[in-house]
């Protein structure tokens, strides 16, 4: 890595610890720009304005999406695989990016711009995978008896809920590697069950 791209990493990663902890609206740039140890021109250099950061702290959380990651899958008859692979990403950046996420979901509904963020983001999670759904329902490896976005809004639910249940409740421990956790697969499985062709007798 870069020096120059180490640098817009710290500056993002202060960014996201600051916003989670104080909000969007109360963490300045120069807070920031202290957390990560740079000066503030730094900042404004690589970002211009807060809101810059903003912007890039989505277009980091986005790269780790369901939504995203469905749009530029290899061709594979896995299904089950690659959905699996999907839900246990999006469940890492959730236990990675959960308290941020949590927090801008919260402010959303007085700050405008990050009601615009996350009306930008959102949509295009849901609709990549529910496009993906489509496509392989077309292909007869899902159901075609369920509308697309529904079975990606379920999915979305099964891995939302997962880490929402873990962070806000204290209900369970956090999983130390999602890769190989086994309640994840037989969380997955759940969905699977009721998302994959059934095989006639």
């Amino acid at each position: 890595m870069s020096a120059a791209a180490d640098t817009a990493e710290r500056i993002l990663d202060a960014a996201a610890e600051l916003f989670a902890t104080h909000g969007y609206a109360a963490t300045t740039t120069r807070a920031i720009a202290e957390r990560a140890g740079v000066n503030e021109v730094t900042l404004f250099r690589r970002f211009e304005n807060k809101r810059g950061v903003l912007h890039a702290l989505a277009e980091r959380m986005g790269r780790r999406q369901a939504g995203r990651a469905a749009a530029s899958a290899p061709p594979t008859d896995d299904v089950r695989s690659t959905l699996l692979g999907f839900a246990r990403m999006e469940i890492a950046s959730a236990l990675e990016e959960g308290g941020l996420a949590m927090r801008l979901a919260f402010d959303a509904r007085s700050v405008p711009e990050i009601a615009e963020l996350l009306g930008e983001g959102l949509p295009d999670n849901l609709g990549g995978l529910a496009e993906y759904m489509a496509e392989r329902q077309a292909t007869g490896d899902l159901r075609d008896d369920i509308d697309p976005r529904v079975m990606a809004e379920a999915f979305f639910g099964l891995t939302s809920s997962y880490v929402m249940y873990r962070q806000v409740m204290g209900a369970a421990d956090v999983p130390t590697d999602v890769e190989t956790d086994q309640g994840i697969e037989q969380l997955f499985d759940l969905f699977w069950s009721g998302a994959a062709v059934k095989e006639r007798a």
